[in-house]
């Protein structure tokens, strides 16, 4: 086997490179880089050379410690319960411990050292998953220094940037994420999550009416200091729609799209925000068993969630498309809508049995008797006929 490539500190960190902390590491690695090159060239002493040679082993050990690559045993090893990515679908899990089996570990996992001895994940829980599946009892890590993360809005917002770029989160991760990056900064939301996707859904409607919404999907490219010009002069009615939607360009995310297609997966059932977290189901199939609400099939909740577990399961297991499950979805509704249908007839039937039983033929003139013997005959008749 081809000897490996040496792995290159922004390798490492991949797309988690524009976050603050990641930048400090990188800089003080090449700071202590320099230095190490600037003592080996220069031409000292013997006793001088004994001192040179321990500034060097103390600061090689200051390096490796903050940039080296490491193995550590997965038992030392804990998730960060607060971290953006929620998601870990067992067959995901399967696939990438079979990777690793196949090709081993190609990237360090990265990590942010305890002062207990332990290890939190920044970034690489997938892999730390998967290990033991792979027969793994350790895996390769960097480590990010502790005075480095000691700010938790920073290190969460670390996290998110390398999740979004490296497409990693579902869409309900990147919901609830985005959810909770807005109250970090800004806390008078704090209690309000549920208005944030309301302030926005208002703000973009504005845009819509007033024909600007084309310029947000610009913007969300452009530099800081424009983004922070137009947010200056955009129709923001309300201080908390300026809120959100500067963390959203932050994030280089379009406004519209997080309107239209994230935020709206805060709302579906909890049952099947779980098989979200637990098969990874994809976003659009989600949306459509969604519909299976009891509303719309006009039952009560305990049937209408039995309804959706089985339609759901069936997705699952036969791997139904994006298609198949949307003709599913729709004839699971016709087939409640005839339901129901067909037990308002019934409801109004015994109605009419009853109102017809409540007549008091007594007091009735001759003519509506007659005619009432003749509909009620012309009905007698019908039901022979069925009968």
């Amino acid at each position: 086997m081809p000897s490996k490539k040496p792995v290159e500190i922004s390798q490492l960190f991949g797309q988690a490179g524009q976050s603050q902390q990641i930048h400090q590491l990188k800089s003080q690695i090449e700071k202590l880089e320099v230095e190490i090159i600037q003592l080996r060239t220069n031409v000292f002493s013997s006793e001088e050379k004994i001192t040179l040679e321990q500034q060097i082993e103390q600061l090689t050990n200051q390096l490796a410690t903050q940039g080296g690559i490491h193995e550590i045993a997965v038992n030392l090893i804990d998730p960060d319960p607060a971290q953006p990515r929620q998601t870990f679908p067992q067959l995901v899990i399967q696939e990438r411990a079979e990777s690793l089996r196949r090709q081993g570990q190609q990237n360090p996992i990265v990590l942010i050292p305890q002062i207990d001895g332990r290890y939190k994940i920044f970034d690489g829980e997938l892999r730390w998953r998967s290990a033991p599946l792979a027969g793994m009892t350790k895996l390769k890590a960097v480590f990010l220094p502790k005075e480095e993360t000691s700010d938790e809005v920073v290190v969460f917002e670390g996290q998110l940037v390398s999740s979004i770029h490296s497409q990693k989160l579902h869409d309900l991760d990147l919901a609830t994420a985005l959810i909770r990056l807005i109250i970090y900064k800004y806390p008078d939301l704090i209690g309000r999550e549920d208005e944030i996707p309301k302030f926005l859904n208002a703000f973009i409607n504005r845009l819509v009416r007033s024909k600007k919404l084309q310029y947000l999907a610009l913007i969300k490219d452009s530099d800081l200091m424009t983004q922070q010009e137009w947010l200056e002069t955009s129709d923001f009615k309300e201080h908390e729609e300026h809120e959100i939607v500067s963390v959203l360009l932050g994030l280089q995310l379009n406004p519209v799209s997080i309107n239209n297609n994230i935020f709206p997966l805060l709302k579906v059932t909890e049952d099947l925000k779980n098989v979200i977290r637990s098969e990874g189901l994809e976003t659009s199939k989600v949306r459509e068993l969604n519909k299976l609400s009891s509303e719309q099939m006009k039952i009560d909740e305990s049937k209408a969630l039995m309804i959706r577990t089985q339609v759901t399961h069936r997705v699952i297991e036969e791997k139904l498309s994006l298609s198949q499950t949307k003709t599913l979805v729709k004839q699971t509704l016709e087939q409640y809508s005839a339901s129901n249908s067909e037990a308002k007839q019934n409801k109004q039937m015994d109605k009419t049995i009853k109102d017809i039983q409540s007549i008091n033929l007594k007091i009735l003139e001759q003519t509506r008797l007659i005619k009432l013997r003749q509909v009620l005959q012309e009905k007698l008749d019908e039901i022979k006929t069925l009968m």
